[in-house]
């Protein structure tokens, strides 16, 4: 079982480590060394995750910890986004992560249930993310848990192109 909370300003150092190797662990096959460590540059600076927490009507960091206070996993969530190839509007699941080391042990679901709250207390029609299109295993995490595929839309890094599946979940109001 895990503990979440909403990130705070003095999570900030908590959240880009948590951020960076997470996204190393998941997706170094992807990029370039010098390409990750760019996107981490940008995606993970303290001025941007600053920016992002200062803005509680627009977005939400929460942080998972184990029973042990450790933190093992996050997630960032933006409110009302446009929803690609819908037109519709929901709260976008923008990132969801957990340490590798503690996969398997239900923190995602977990994770994912706290926001799916958040965002019905909030009055969102639907949560919607978008995932590899390589990534099967967690497009059935997330069929599971009733996510539907909407369609898809381009990424690339500088490595390859890859591609995004949408999916989104309508929660009831």
């Amino acid at each position: 079982m895990i503990s979440i909370r909403e990130a705070t300003m003095e999570d900030i150092h908590i959240l880009r480590d948590l951020g960076i190797e997470t996204y190393r662990d998941h997706f170094s096959e992807i990029w370039t060394a010098a390409g990750m460590q760019n996107f981490l540059n940008e995606d993970f600076s303290i001025c941007e995750l600053q920016k992002s927490i200062e803005s509680p009507a627009h977005h939400c960091w929460l942080i998972a910890f184990d029973e042990k206070s450790r933190a093992v996993g996050f997630s960032k969530v933006n409110w009302s986004k446009l929803i690609p190839v819908s037109g519709e509007v929901g709260a976008e699941l923008q990132k969801i992560y957990v340490l590798k080391s503690q996969a398997g042990k239900g923190y995602g679901k977990q994770l994912l249930q706290f926001i799916r709250q958040s965002a019905e207390n909030r009055c969102e029609s639907s949560i919607w993310l978008d995932v590899l299109k390589s990534n099967s295993n967690a497009q059935r995490f997330y069929e599971s848990l009733g996510f539907e595929v909407l369609g898809e839309i381009p990424f690339s890094t500088d490595k390859t192109d890859i591609g995004m599946v949408v999916m989104c979940c309508a929660l009831s109001r």
